[in-house]
C-alpha cells in the first residue's frame, strides 16, 4: 500500500496535481498534494488521529474502502477515478 501512497505523491509533484481518496464509511479523505494528509468531511487539512483514530497511512487503503479518487489542478477538478491505478494512468 505504500508503494501507491508514493506513486501518488511522486505524480502530484511532478505534474503539479492533487489527488483526493474518498472512502465508503469513513468520514474522513485523503488528501495527496506534495505528501499525504488526513482531510475532514469539508476537505481542511486535520490531525490523522482525529480523522482516522486507530488507523494508520500505511493501511488506511486495506481497513477503508476505497470510493472515489478526485484529481485536481489548482481548483480545476481534472477527473473523478473508481481506482488510484486508473487516476494514475490518466494523469
Amino acid at each position: 500500500m505504500l508503494k501507491l501512497f508514493e506513486r501518488l505523491v511522486e505524480a502530484s509533484r511532478s505534474r503539479g496535481v492533487r489527488f483526493v481518496l474518498h472512502f465508503a464509511k469513513c468520514r474522513g479523505k485523503v488528501g495527496i498534494d506534495r505528501e499525504v494528509k488526513a482531510l475532514d468531511e469539508e476537505g481542511r487539512p486535520a490531525p490523522w488521529s482525529r480523522i482516522f483514530p486507530g488507523v494508520t497511512p500505511q493501511n488506511i487503503l486495506q481497513q477503508c474502502v476505497l470510493r472515489k479518487v478526485e484529481v485536481y489542478r489548482g481548483s480545476e477538478l481534472l477527473g473523478v477515478y473508481n481506482s488510484i491505478e486508473e487516476a494514475l494512468s490518466a494523469v
